[in-house]
């Protein structure tokens, strides 16, 4: 399998003197220990005399010497190692290179070890003269000509491209990254779904690199976003399979809005770190996946706590595989009349890194994104609309701070109509009042639901922690002006939400985990509360999943308006598909993964008996009508609701 991380580990030769009269080998046979932990890029883009820059890990890289020996079907090409330092090399594209995929190698005099396939671009490109002080450099070209004011940045520095498309960047090189904001009017190249738009910068400020990037003018004022969530994907509880089902939904969105241009944002933990050595599932593994799955739609990324490899330490090298493999960790693009900015806010602390244990984070910007961000917005008139992503939430459901330095992110969002996009609960929930400035935060759930294990135990059911379906979200986007639904995976628009008939609903161990041990009875049941006693107060419970205050409520019985109240209360269908299904496998539920008290989209009314019949109206704050006539008793149970 093709691997971004190739910890490749030599069998040794041992080589000594034996009796029978034999001399030593002489010391140029004998057999190297060529072990190396390097991380590979999945593609490469570049012209001849680049000098491409990969890391390595624990002292396991070439050494002087060495050479990049290129092989596939028609040639075999040697790039030469120009610089090694303690957790890096450089090697120099040669003039040989094609366009091609390469079996990648270490070529240690007549030994060579491969370390993975990668897929060389190779450019021709325009002379352009270097100017001392600057150490980054490029051109930004669309259809053979520059285009200016696109602003490229390195994660501190910033600077804009002349009238011919030629930028020049005095870059330290912190961050190992330069990137382009691409422009409104225009798209990036593609290499399958991902937009290139940045390139992997040696880390030496002493070399000078060169950094081109094409565009392609379009036409999109007027574009579909898709937001997605969580995917944790890892091969595991019939994942792929389940990942399967969303992407085919997704297929159909945009089949169903071709006349716009359609774009998609991640909103982190796309691959779950635990896996990617255990299962031989990471980042490069999740590319591969989703374009086999989907095609014609550029893809941005962000990152999550779980896309980065604890197994190094602190948060630097933790982000080296994301960079490589998939994007900057923080960046900009425009979009019509939006401008997107892609943040971290997840601050890696581990310490623990050698064997994966100190799995350690806190949810936080830092003061060099918030420069960069500031210097960012320089060039953004206030008329644009703002959209941010993050991982974690910046706030909670009742609009407090969630993360360190949210306050002067805040400060620099005054002015633009902003919303905000995270994921990371695996819940749903809209805050449009969460601060002074007016900031719109949507928590947008997870495409996995409760880590694929609702799905896997009851096929066809992925639910997230609050009960909502997995699914992703739809932004419609005209102009400034942005429209957006939840589109359950698998089902329409109009499974807003979903009722409940609290006189049916007795969740005892004993209805739904027969299996399960005494200790383990007494633990549902615990966790159940809200629902294990029996009742016959006729009320209905409704979850809402996507409800914001912008929403209209109407629940009449027999043409009298019922008044509905919001309640706290852990979802039902949710406690029996995820924790009695565990509890009954003899397993104890993962505590992360067990239900959420819902607390902003959960809501009951007060029926006059048990049987009377209920209509539901639930209109969205851009007019979408939900409807629902109850026939009560309505019977609870998983088939019931899938």
């Amino acid at each position: 399998m093709k691997k971004f991380y190739s910890l490749l580990i030599a069998a040794m030769a041992i080589v000594a003197a034996v009796s029978c009269g034999k001399e030593p080998l002489p010391e140029s046979e004998k057999v190297e220990d060529l072990s190396f932990l390097i991380s590979m890029p999945s593609a490469v883009n570049g012209a001849a005399g680049d000098i491409i820059t990969l890391n390595f890990y624990s002292g396991k890289g070439p050494k002087q010497g060495d050479v990049v020996l290129l092989k596939n079907s028609s040639s075999e090409v040697e790039c030469a190692i120009v610089s090694i330092t303690s957790d890096s090399f450089g090697f120099k594209l040669s003039p040989a290179l094609t366009t091609g995929k390469y079996n990648f190698y270490i070529k240690r005099g007549s030994q060579s070890k491969m370390l993975g396939e990668v897929e060389f671009t190779i450019e021709k490109r325009v002379v352009i003269e270097e100017k001392e002080g600057y150490n980054v450099y490029g051109l930004i070209s669309c259809d053979g000509k520059g285009v200016p004011g696109v602003v490229v940045s390195d994660g501190a520095e910033t600077t804009v491209t002349d009238e011919d498309g030629l930028y020049y960047l005095k870059s330290y090189e912190y961050d190992r990254v330069v990137f382009m904001s691409v422009p409104s009017g225009y798209e990036a190249a593609s290499k399958g779904v991902l937009p290139i738009f940045h390139k992997v910068l040696d880390g030496n400020p002493a070399t000078t690199e060169r950094a081109d990037w094409t565009l392609v003018k379009t036409d999109n004022a007027d574009h579909i976003m898709y937001v997605l969530g969580d995917m944790h994907l890892a091969k595991r509880t019939n994942d792929l399979t389940q990942f399967a089902d969303f992407t085919d939904d997704l297929n159909k969105q945009v089949a169903a809005n071709k006349s716009k241009r359609q774009y998609a944002l991640t909103l982190g933990d796309m691959s779950w770190d635990l896996y990617w050595y255990s299962n031989s599932y990471d980042l490069f593994s999740y590319l591969e996946t989703i374009n086999s799955k989907l095609s014609g739609l550029q893809i941005f990324n962000s990152i999550g706590n779980h896309d980065h490899d604890m197994m190094q330490a602190g948060d630097f090298d933790t982000v080296t595989a994301f960079k490589n493999n998939v994007a900057p960790t923080y960046y900009s693009f425009n979009i019509g009349n939006v401008h997107y900015v892609v943040l971290d806010n997840i601050l890696c602390t581990n310490k623990a890194a050698s064997d994966g244990s100190g799995r350690d984070y806190k949810a936080s910007l830092t003061q060099e994104q918030l420069k960069w961000l500031e210097k960012d917005l320089s060039y953004v008139d206030k008329s644009k609309v703002l959209v941010l992503t993050m991982h974690a939430p910046m706030y909670n459901e009742s609009g407090s701070k969630n993360i360190s330095y949210a306050a002067e992110l805040e400060n620099l969002c005054k002015g633009y109509e902003t919303h905000i996009m995270s994921a990371h609960t695996h819940v749903i929930w809209n805050n449009d009042n969460a601060s002074s400035n007016g900031i719109m935060h949507h928590n947008s759930g997870a495409i996995c639901g409760t880590w694929w294990w609702t799905g896997y135990y009851n096929p066809g059911l992925n639910l997230c922690k609050d009960g909502s379906p997995a699914g992703y979200y739809v932004y419609d986007i005209n102009g400034t002006d942005l429209k957006w639904r939840f589109k359950p995976t698998g089902k329409d628009f109009s499974y807003a939400f979903r009722t409940y008939d609290r006189n049916e609903i007795v969740l005892t161990a004993k209805n739904f985990a027969p299996s399960a041990s005494a200790s383990h009875s007494a633990a549902f049941e615990k966790s159940a509360s809200d629902w294990v006693s029996a009742s016959k107060d006729n009320y209905v419970y409704f979850n809402v999943f996507d409800y914001s205050p912008a929403w209209n409520i109407e629940v009449t019985e027999n043409g009298k308006s019922l008044k509905y109240e919001i309640v706290k209360a852990k979802d039902p269908l949710h406690l029996v598909a995820y924790e009695a299904q565990r509890y009954n496998a003899g397993s104890k539920p993962t505590s992360d993964f067990c239900a959420r008290t819902v607390s902003s989209h959960m809501f009951r009314v007060k029926a006059s008996s048990a049987s009377s019949k209920l209509e539901f109206k639930i209109t969205d704050g851009f007019g979408n009508v939900y409807t629902e006539s109850m026939a009560r008793p309505k019977k609870f149970s998983i088939s019931a609701y899938k």
